[in-house]
């Protein structure tokens, strides 16, 4: 380690944060002795603020004159704020506000140089500022964060320890035995780091909060996931005491003005289990032939106003977080679930795109309004696909009168189907999975969910809602946020282009489109290699963020794209209602400065990182805690993605997937070749490649770190998984 990396600023004779705000405010030129009179230094803090000062210069901070030195606002090196959600989802978050806005920097786990989550530290930009992905290094540590870290509890014969559950601090942290005496081996405690670890000692650490006796708990893994995270999931008092003066109904007095849509037919489709309706539907057939399409959304903003308690806490949140029987809402339940809720039979506030459409798919009129609504029915999807179906006789005398309703929803929805494969747009239409539960709220399986032509009618009409409203901030030439999704690099289409010539697929490497894309999704329905290419065509595309300058929608194929139809659940949906509610009132008034809006998108895309990864996590854990009740048991599956260090295999009877070593391959000595995309025999010559069938046994389950690892059985040695249970003892 270089000398430079080894300064130890907690040795330091003075505040290294007060020296830095004095040379950052001083008018003129500071030099060494002059900040040894400002902070009384003796002659060793002399010779150790000198040492700072040419650190500060190396690293771009100051310049020099002679022996003073002044501030430089160097775009080379910056201030900041280290922010980790896992091993490799490293950000370093600028103080500066418009550095901020310019979008995220990333930070290796090799160039941290002992700074973890929370740490305000001097970071070098490894890249130009004009680079949109841009890289730093961790120069120097100012100030530790408030590190939490939740852990198991261990007790040895004369010390306690905290094993972490969080890989962003994968360390034992010692604790005081006294403290814990009274809770077992096993307890599941959040600590607050006291002292970070060097290469002689463990860090030590506090225990600031006890959460249950066991990791297998109902609820822990979620209760985990949400401490790892960092997700608020408690609303302050002030924010509650806000909710709690709204009215629990719309008066006449909130509805004077607005559009009144109350007799027209309106309902809501939703999941089983939804709580929250944000989006309502109403629709007509026109004399002229085409649609009349109103697109409802609640209107939080009316409730959740710029500046409380309320906004600024739902800015924090910046989504809802949705886990398998749990939902960590942006807005207290009183508002999601209650006033902002578009619940049938109640008059609710509305914010209504109004929308002529044409049988080509176009948006020839439309009509952006205040409302006031009352939806007839909270439908299902399940329902609504039964009564598209004739799947249920019965259903369709209770919900007799909608029939027709939803019979024209699903004739719109098809042209705006084929409106956007001819444009372009991109569907994979790759499943998500859910859980089954037992009696006894035990994992019962993972399945894939289902996806019927309700889904897509709701899908359809919320993108061309999305799309209106994107366009009419266009138009009038203001300020918004908007949701974009930038070209594929060209390095990842290059590699998808090899894999998809390696399962003889022409794929363009260079000017390629979304309808390239789409071309070879098409060709690909129904293939047994669909699958595996499928997801290696998302994993070679960007990941669609929010963003103040509007650069189109790849995967849509769309010139211009926002987030309009969920305020309850995202915030920049609820920044899009803010501006369009002034637009409507005042239309030459630009209500959010370009400034503030990318700080917000850089914000809520940072937020929507964090909540995916937590959900996700949630259900890789699922997924494991389901597979260690099957040790030992075989399954059938399809190789899904193969690396150097083994292959990746996705079962038929779960939606589960689980890793097959390299080294478990016994049979041979196996090595990568990245040109077919496959582990080769050195001797026999033996390939797994991607979308191969292969048989496999759970070997290994860490339930942990949510990892399921699987051997290969050989076709012809497998036993049943029956016979095996009979002879188990």
């Amino acid at each position: 380690m270089s000398r430079r990396k080894q300064i130890n600023q907690n040795a330091m004779p003075f505040d290294i944060n007060a020296v830095i705000a004095a040379l950052r405010e001083a008018p003129d030129s500071l030099s060494a002795r002059d900040l040894s009179e400002m902070f009384e230094l003796s002659r060793t803090g002399q010779k150790a603020i000198t040492e700072l000062l040419k650190r500060l210069q190396s690293v771009g901070l100051l310049r020099r004159s002679g022996q003073e030195f002044r501030w430089s606002n160097s775009s080379r090196a910056l201030i900041g704020t280290i922010r980790q959600r896992r091993r490799k989802m490293i950000s370093f978050i600028p103080e500066e506000v418009e550095e901020r806005a310019r979008g995220r920097i990333r930070v290796g786990a090799e160039d941290l140089n002992g700074a973890y989550d929370g740490d305000l530290v001097i970071a070098g930009l490894s890249r130009t500022a004009q680079d949109k992905d841009r890289e730093a290094k961790v120069e120097m540590i100012l100030r530790r964060g408030r590190l939490q870290i939740i852990g198991r509890l261990q007790h040895g014969f004369r010390e306690s320890w905290v094993e972490s559950l969080d890989e962003k601090f994968p360390f034992d942290t010692e604790v005081e035995s006294k403290e814990v005496a009274k809770l077992d081996d096993g307890w599941i405690v959040l600590v607050e780091i006291t002292s970070y670890p060097t290469a002689r000692n463990n860090p030590t650490g506090r225990v600031i909060e006890e959460l249950g006796a066991s990791s297998d708990a109902p609820g822990m893994d979620i209760q985990i996931v949400i401490h790892k995270h960092d997700l608020p999931h408690i609303f302050p008092d002030e924010v509650l005491k806000e909710t709690e003066a709204t009215s629990p109904i719309v008066t006449e007095t909130q509805t004077a003005g607005r559009l009144d849509l109350r007799d027209v037919p309106t309902v809501t489709i939703d999941g089983e289990t939804a709580r929250d309706f944000d989006d309502a539907i109403s629709l007509s057939r026109m004399k002229n032939g085409n649609f009349n399409l109103g697109v409802h959304i609640a209107d939080v903003s009316y409730y959740a106003r710029e500046g409380t308690a309320l906004d600024q806490e739902a800015r924090l949140r910046g989504t809802s977080v949705y886990f398998p029987e749990r939902a960590i809402p942006m807005l207290p339940e009183k508002l999601s679930n209650g006033i902002c809720s578009l619940n049938p039979q109640v008059d609710r506030l509305a914010m209504s795109a109004l929308m002529e459409v044409d049988h080509r798919g176009r948006v020839v009129k439309y009509e952006l309004r205040e409302t006031v609504i009352r939806s007839n029915e909270r439908m299902t999807y399940t329902n609504v696909n039964k009564l598209l179906t004739h799947a249920d006789p019965q259903l369709a005398m209770r919900y007799a009168d909608l029939i027709e309703l939803f019979k024209t929803m699903e004739e719109l929805a098809q042209i705006l189907i084929k409106m956007r494969r001819q444009r372009g747009a991109i569907d994979f239409n790759l499943p998500e999975s859910i859980f089954e539960f037992d009696d006894e709220g035990r994992i019962a399986g993972v399945l894939k969910a289902d996806r019927n032509i309700a889904h897509r009618i709701i899908e359809e009409f919320m993108l061309l809602a999305n799309e209106t409203v994107a366009s009419h901030f266009l138009r009038l030439g203001v300020p918004s946020l908007y949701r974009i999704h930038e070209e594929p690099q060209p390095q990842r289409v290059i590699e998808f282009a090899e894999l998809a010539s390696a399962y003889g697929y022409g794929f363009p490497v260079e000017g390629v489109s979304s309808k390239d894309y789409q071309r070879l999704s098409k060709q690909l329905e129904g293939k047994p290699e669909e699958r595996v290419l499928a997801y290696a065509m998302l994993r070679s595309l960007q990941r669609a963020r929010y963003s103040a300058n509007n650069v189109g929608h790849f995967g849509l194929a769309a010139p211009i794209y926002t987030h309009f139809t969920s305020p309850i659940r995202r915030y920049p949906d609820l920044i899009v209602h803010r501006i369009l509610r002034e637009l409507i009132k005042r239309p030459k008034h630009h209500p959010l400065q370009l400034g503030q809006l990318k700080l917000i998108a850089e914000e809520t895309s940072e937020r929507e990182r964090a909540a995916d990864a937590a959900e996700t996590e949630v259900d890789e854990w699922r997924k494991a805690v389901f597979m260690a009740g099957h040790l030992g048991e075989e399954f059938d599956g399809m190789i899904i993605n193969v690396r150097e260090f083994g292959f990746y295999v996705e079962l038929d009877d779960f939606f589960i997937d689980g890793l097959v070593p390299a080294g478990a391959l016994i049979d041979d000595y196996y090595r990568y070749d990245e040109r077919i995309h496959a582990l080769v025999g050195q001797r026999g010559h033996r390939k797994f490649r991607l979308g191969d069938r292969v048989r496999v046994r759970v070997d290994r389950v860490n339930v942990d770190r949510h990892l399921v690892d699987f051997s290969v059985v050989e076709r012809g040695r497998s036993k049943s998984k029956r016979s095996r249970k009979r002879n188990s003892p």
